[in-house]
């Protein structure tokens, strides 16, 4: 390797000193892990930059079609505060001149933030803006149909009713079903309180606008079920997202009883507990109420679109019991508390808390 030699081609060269004033908030962004979501403020200075700072985001503001898309934006996002996430504390529906201002203009607002005032309008109707720009556009239509599709034909030649019962199986094993469940959609208002609660924000993130749901009698049953489903190729555990799965209805130990074996060489044994989340709402997802129990799992489904063309798509599985399943119809573990939670972050990092006399 060469020597690097000292001289005056080795150090940056500034016109001023205004180089040196960096906007330490955005640089957390990129190289701290902050999330956009929780700036108070954006480093645009004039018009020419609000103008740059959009064509570098994905808009021209000087296209037609790219300003009818923001107004799409800002409507939704507009429709999103009013409706989901307001009332709340003494706040309404978003006020004017706020809510029909255009979005070039809050971003000019926004690096000025006002002193002292709650909330700061301009910079949460940036934030719903961004993540109704994601939530918009990360899902692709055709590949979530194909992705539907495929899980239909998966699961559904499966399932059948007998005496009044419904089971999932072959002739060679059957299991009853307490409740089998394909959630083909996840609506547009929940896709975006998940992003906003989320620090990473990002739509592409989303795994389970697609979803699978059985509910079994029993924990044996649960775990023979997983057995049934990988044996039949129903779901490909190669193609799993290991870092999204997560097991909160039994420990391994408790698992291997179930069976009557030991556990195998090649597993670790966990410690007592070690399986299932210790405080009060899961670690994974600080969301979910301790009593909603279950094994979860993200596949990778690869389908091929009506123009030939493959594409991967997400969607998760969840196994319950009866007893989990039943513990979702009241208390902490509905699904109504469950939103509820998140609801409660997002207003807290959209609003921060209201000033004293404000």
């Amino acid at each position: 390797m060469a020597k690097r030699e000292e001289g005056p081609n080795r150090v940056p060269r500034l016109s001023s000193a205004s180089e040196l004033d960096i906007p330490w908030s955005t640089l957390e962004t990129l190289i701290g892990g902050r999330s956009v979501v929780d700036l108070q403020q954006l480093p645009v200075a004039d018009d020419k930059s609000v103008g740059r700072f959009l064509q570098a985001y994905g808009f021209d503001p000087t296209d037609a079609s790219d300003c009818r898309v923001m107004e799409q934006i800002h409507a939704r996002a507009i429709r999103y505060l009013d409706e989901v996430v307001l009332p709340w504390q003494w706040l309404g529906a978003v006020p004017e001149p706020w809510r029909s201002m255009p979005i070039e203009d809050l971003l000019a607002v926004a690096a000025r933030p006002p002193s002292g005032e709650w909330p700061n309008w301009p910079c949460v109707l940036l934030k719903v803006l961004h993540c109704t720009t994601h939530a918009m556009f990360s899902q692709d239509t055709e590949a979530h149909q194909a992705a539907l599709k495929s899980v239909e034909a998966r699961f559904l030649p499966f399932l059948f009713e007998q005496s009044g019962q419904q089971w999932i199986g072959d002739e060679h094993c059957k299991i009853p079903l307490v409740d089998f469940h394909i959630k083909d959609e996840k609506p547009f208002e929940r896709i975006m309180t998940k992003l906003l609660h989320k620090p990473g924000n990002l739509a592409l993130e989303v795994f389970d606008r697609l979803g699978v749901r059985l509910v079994t009698h029993d924990i044996f049953s649960a775990v023979l079920l997983i057995k049934f489903l990988r044996s039949r190729n129903i779901i490909m555990f190669a193609n799993q997202l290991p870092e999204r799965s997560r097991n909160s209805l039994a420990e391994l130990d408790e698992i291997h009883r179930l069976y009557g074996v030991s556990a195998p060489p090649f597993i670790v044994e966990q410690p007592a507990g070690a399986m299932l989340p210790s405080p009060e709402l899961s670690g994974d997802n600080p969301f979910s109420d301790r009593a909603f129990r279950m094994f979860k799992f993200v596949e990778r489904l690869i389908v091929r679109l009506p123009d030939g063309r493959r594409s991967i798509y997400p969607y998760e599985i969840q196994l319950l019991d009866c007893h989990a399943w039943e513990a979702t119809f009241s208390g902490d573990a509905t699904h109504s508390a469950y939103e509820a939670r998140q609801l409660k972050r997002v207003r807290q990092r959209l609003f921060g808390h209201p000033v004293q006399g404000a």
